[in-house]
């Protein structure tokens, strides 16, 4: 009996490690040949599995309806389609894939309208590959991810107008600039850099915040940050 016992654990933490370590699965989408295929590139040389590339809306459908990716990399904009519709139509049709955005489009122009259609973050082709990859990452943890510049226009607007989230006015200037930065994808260390203050004291924020605004945990926390935000660039 002992031994049954001590097995189950055992069991159960090989079923999470596997989990764990299933490699995140990814469909890139993009009617450039050179862009398609280097962007295939840098995902060949990280731990994710390339699922396949699509040049068009249709085959991009068809990829997400065979492989169900983790995340969709795609210039939205094939050709003269309506790139911002399409996104929509992804979003609502594969809730569990998210998606980035990389795209030629100016980011000051598309990138708010690509959040508001579903996506989940917005990288500008003329970036480097180091930042796609960081993208990636950010967006395949949960996060939204666009750049510092337009984080920030989007921020400062939000903390202009806190009334439009029933609890904002709970928190102190300095909670919901911390808040809205959270809602635009920034972890920590970035958080503890554009406002000159140390990791520990947005961590003492952050405690605050969920306490004010009554989240059980940080997850909570996050994804309450980022409801707020996209609520706010409506």
């Amino acid at each position: 009996m002992a031994k049954v016992i001590s097995s189950q654990p055992r069991a159960a933490r090989a079923v999470h490690a596997a989990i764990s370590s299933r490699r995140r699965r990814i469909v890139v989408a993009d009617d450039s040949t050179v862009a398609r295929e280097g962007t295939a590139a840098i995902i060949r040389d990280l731990p994710y599995t390339l699922c396949g590339l699509a040049t068009d809306q249709q085959t991009t459908s068809e990829l997400l309806e065979q492989h169900h990716p983790d995340l969709l990399l795609i210039e939205p904009f094939f050709g003269n389609r309506d790139g911002i519709f399409f996104l929509k139509e992804l979003a609502g049709r594969f809730p569990e894939t998210r998606i980035l955005v990389v795209s030629k489009q100016p980011e000051e122009v598309y990138a708010e309208r690509a959040l508001r259609a579903g996506a989940s973050g917005y990288w500008v082709k003329t970036g480097t590959r180091e930042e796609l990859i960081q993208a990636m990452e950010t967006v395949i943890a949960g996060e939204l991810h666009v750049s510092p510049g337009i984080a920030l226009v989007a921020v400062h607007r939000l903390i202009e107008n806190p009334a439009v989230y029933r609890h904002a006015s709970n928190l102190t200037d300095r909670e919901l600039h911390v808040f809205g930065l959270i809602g635009a994808g920034f972890g920590t260390n970035r958080i503890a850099k554009e406002l000159g203050i140390s990791p520990r004291t947005v961590e003492t924020y952050d405690e605050h915040i969920k306490i004010k605004l009554g989240y059980p945990d940080a997850e909570a926390l996050r994804r309450g940050a980022r409801d707020w935000f996209r609520l706010n660039r409506r």
